[in-house]
């Protein structure tokens, strides 16, 4: 990929070797090429047989496919905001109620993060609303990523599945997870909205 930028930069659009450069710097080729590579130098390379390597990818995809799941299913989830407008109408709704954007942007991740159970939903979600309406960078930017990191992780409930992993280790029972677990990510939700509020303030 880093070869493709300086092949883009260099050379000339005709080129047959920045065509080569560009198609092979695509992140899913170049990731797929480093699938390819890692399995051969680690793997029949390193002297193991096919079925542990096998093994070693069943258990890989296993480990990475539900978070696969989650983060298309963030973005299909944002398409789906974007193609029915929603956006448009909470830029208007915030214009008009003239709300901060940090704020705004902790409450969009904070409902979508507990309605869907995914704080990743709630983050890609946010993130796809906002983008319209946040500036070309900057500190304002960045204090508006944690404001929306902030928002995705309050009100963690039974419908996310941290909470579940966190009351199974821990042998507490709902009561018991509700009243920690649920009690401090929220709180450190609002502590991040709060210093995000106080920074943009100060800078």
């Amino acid at each position: 990929m880093l070869l493709r930028t300086v092949a883009e930069l260099a050379l000339a659009g005709s080129s047959p070797v920045r065509h080569v450069l560009t198609f092979t710097g695509e992140p899913v080729i170049a990731m797929f090429a480093g699938f390819l590579f890692a399995l051969f130098a680690l793997g029949y390379r390193s002297g193991h047989a096919p079925e542990k390597v096998r093994e070693s990818l069943t258990g890989a995809i296993k480990s990475v496919a539900g978070i696969l799941l989650i983060i298309a299913g963030g973005g299909a989830f944002n398409q789906v905001l974007e193609d029915t407008g929603i956006g448009k109408a909470v830029e208007s709704a915030a214009t008009g109620a003239h709300l901060n954007l940090l704020l705004l942007g902790w409450l969009i991740a904070l409902v979508l993060s507990f309605s869907t159970g995914s704080a990743t939903v709630g983050i890609v979600a946010a993130t796809g609303i906002l983008a319209p309406m946040a500036g070309d960078g900057g500190v304002q930017n960045s204090l508006l990523v944690v404001a929306i990191g902030a928002g995705s992780i309050g009100l963690n409930y039974v419908n996310h599945a941290g909470f579940w992993l966190v009351k199974e280790s821990f042998g507490m029972t709902l009561g018991q997870a509700t009243k920690s677990h649920t009690a401090i990510q929220t709180l450190v939700s609002v502590c991040g909205l709060l210093m995000a509020l106080l920074i943009s303030v100060l800078v």
